[in-house]
């Protein structure tokens, strides 16, 4: 899947999310799965939940993380497929 910098990703109505010693754990309500996610991931959920671009959350965490651009676009990028993936997000219409 493409995804542009546009693309608004928002999380799915069916997940409970929870802070857990600065990392994250998803819980899909429809499947019972858990889904766990580092800090870096975490502060992508709450930039997601924020109702951000994919653009502007990858500058927000390139402000916040020393990383090169293309890793952290990479990064940003297979989190955001695999969530979609395991459908714990959504493209906002």
């Amino acid at each position: 899947m493409e995804l542009s910098r546009q693309a608004r990703i928002i999380p799915s109505d069916r997940v409970l999310y929870k802070d857990v010693g600065g990392e994250a754990v998803l819980l899909d309500l429809e499947t019972e799965t858990y889904f766990g996610l580092n800090g870096v991931g975490a502060r992508l959920w709450h930039l997601l939940a924020a109702s951000r671009s994919l653009g502007e959350v990858q500058d927000a965490l390139m402000d916040e993380f020393d990383v090169a651009p293309e890793v952290l676009t990479k990064d940003v990028l297979d989190l955001v497929e695999e969530l979609l993936e395991r459908r714990l997000v959504r493209l906002s219409a």
